[in-house]
């Protein structure tokens, strides 16, 4: 069966990662939407531009599917907007796995999911709807990863982890088995994570400090 043409939303660098391995892989591009394309997508191809997130209305929802481009950052909820309000519109999300990738025959994937370059998702692991898992990042067995979530580049992961919606591990960081990390929380950039982590907060620095998010 023939994929849909895809609807490109965003004009930056996750969107031009993702625009690469689309265009590998054969898939047709029919538009970006963003206000502005960077300089490395639009290296990528003479690409139709929209620059309002409206122009999307006019491509069918039964005859294209989008791929949301919007990068992931913490305390940014740019990419869940636009996720939850073309799902509204009756859009679905088209699943974007670098060939690169390394992906268990045994592994579930919902709608919209991004698997970037050299990553590894193990048996029995799960990624919830518009969650990223970034290049060269590792989920071992049996790992649960929520929706809106970002797995950010290099980063470890052990097995039997549960990742709860909405959370962002950041670049290098590594989490030990068995340990759930809770809605919203935040594991920073070259954290180790040997305990679970409550909804909405950070764990950070080279001693891994644990705090509340928004606490002084």
């Amino acid at each position: 069966m023939n994929k849909l043409p895809v609807v490109l939303i965003g004009g930056g660098g996750h969107a031009a990662g993702l625009a690469e391995i689309l265009i590998q892989q054969n898939r047709q591009i029919l538009a970006v939407v963003a206000p502005e394309l960077s300089p490395s997508l639009r290296q990528l191809a003479e690409f139709t531009h929209h620059a309002s997130d409206e122009d999307v209305l006019q491509y069918d929802k039964h005859q294209v599917e989008l791929v949301n481009g919007i990068g992931a950052m913490p305390y940014k909820s740019l990419r869940q907007k636009i996720y939850k309000r073309f799902k509204k519109d009756g859009y679905k999300f088209a699943q974007v796995i670098a060939n690169s990738a390394n992906i268990s025959a045994n592994v579930r994937l919902a709608e919209g999911v991004q698997i970037m370059q050299n990553a590894v998702v193990c048996i029995g692991s799960s990624v919830g709807e518009n969650s990223i898992v970034n290049t060269s990042s590792t989920i071992d067995h049996d790992c649960s990863i929520g929706m809106h979530c970002h797995i950010a580049p290099g980063v470890t992961m052990s097995g039997q982890v549960r990742i709860e919606d909405g959370v962002h591990v950041a670049t290098g960081a590594s989490i030990i088995n068995n340990i759930t990390i809770g809605e919203n929380a935040i594991v920073g950039v070259g954290a180790s994570l040997t305990k679970s982590l409550a909804k909405k907060c950070i764990a950070y620095g080279p001693k891994t400090t644990v705090k509340v998010q928004g606490a002084k």
